[in-house]
């Protein structure tokens, strides 16, 4: 399986601007220094586990500013943000800060991963990323520990508001 397609690109100007708009976000300065070496995914530990993640391929989608090809799949979510691909670059391009300057577009276009709304879902009417009961509380206890605090559910949910999370996951959740 070729994971890099060669194919010609011919870039318009909606990839241009969405090639700059990358450009414009902290991290993403230098995307088009990138030279293709492939060092960023030879040493990327998520690449060498999962083989449709490739670093070396997004940095290059976002390079042509194919926005689509970028979003329409679960790759940018896949980066563990490791910082292996910046150490390891001859060039010093961000990778790993390019995927995420790629999820915050993504994120202010409505685009977000079914497991990040899922999480959010879950922060928004509990106050934390997994229900803590007296399971966990018992663990705590046993363990020197007090009880998990009680998170102030309301706080959470009006910052969440304000921070526009609800639209992106889709209006209300009351």
């Amino acid at each position: 399986m070729r994971i890099l397609e060669i194919k010609k690109v011919s870039l318009s100007k909606k990839n241009k601007e969405f090639r700059q708009l990358i450009k414009s976000k902290h991290g993403a300065e230098r995307i088009t220094s990138c030279y293709q070496c492939g060092t960023c995914t030879s040493d990327c530990p998520i690449a060498k586990r999962v083989p449709e993640f490739n670093p070396r391929r997004i940095a290059l989608l976002a390079i042509y500013g194919l926005k689509d090809e970028l979003f329409a799949r679960d790759t940018i979510w896949l980066c563990a943000g490791c910082y292996t691909c910046y150490e390891r670059c001859p060039e010093k391009v961000r990778v790993s800060e390019i995927i995420s300057a790629l999820r915050n577009i993504a994120v202010e276009e409505g685009v977000l991963h079914p497991t990040f709304k899922a999480l959010f879902k879950t922060i928004y009417s509990q106050g934390y990323i997994y229900e803590i009961g007296e399971f966990e509380n018992e663990m705590r206890e046993e363990e020197g520990l007090p009880h998990a605090p009680e998170p102030n559910v309301d706080e959470i949910k009006a910052i969440m508001k304000n921070m526009s999370i609800l639209k992106v996951l889709g209006g209300e959740m009351d």
